[in-house]
């Protein structure tokens, strides 16, 4: 009896050990890059491991200060490729959207021209059809701001 008992205590024990589990720490972001304000049109790139996101506040609906993200692992020089599609189409000024497919979303890069300046925004759309945001107009400047290259 004793026996059962002790056994008995001692599955107690261990299952309850088994349900506290140590989490290792989550890799912190780092910030590459940040254009505007915290209240005004904010755009900005953090890479976790291999994660590239970009996080953004949606143009659709500049009254309420909704944040949206999509990510991508940069794999290749997927980071920099995206970079220099931007940079050529603010050069060459394309007449299409360029459209870029990404694991769940897909990202339309529309290019326009204002007093001489060149601009990009970005349309994101999930891959189910429905619409998650768009960018503000960015330019040339504000892009290399956003990619720390100046």
């Amino acid at each position: 009896m004793k026996k059962l008992l002790s056994l008995s205590f001692l599955f107690i024990v261990l299952a309850t050990n088994a349900q506290i589990k140590v989490a290792k720490a989550e890799a912190k972001p780092i910030l590459i890059g940040k254009v505007g304000t915290p209240t005004i049109s904010t755009m900005e790139i953090t890479k976790t491991g291999d994660l590239v996101t970009f996080k953004y506040q949606n143009n659709n609906k500049p009254q309420i200060a909704e944040f949206k993200t999509f990510s991508f692992k940069d794999i290749d020089g997927a980071f920099e490729g995206f970079y220099e599609v931007i940079k050529d189409g603010l050069t060459n000024l394309p007449k299409e959207d360029i459209k870029i497919e990404l694991p769940n979303e897909t990202v339309s890069l529309q290019f326009t021209k204002a007093m001489n300046i060149a601009s990009v925004k970005m349309k994101i759309s999930y891959n189910n059809g429905e619409e998650s945001g768009t960018t503000v107009w960015l330019t040339q400047k504000q892009i290399d701001k956003l990619y720390n290259k100046l």
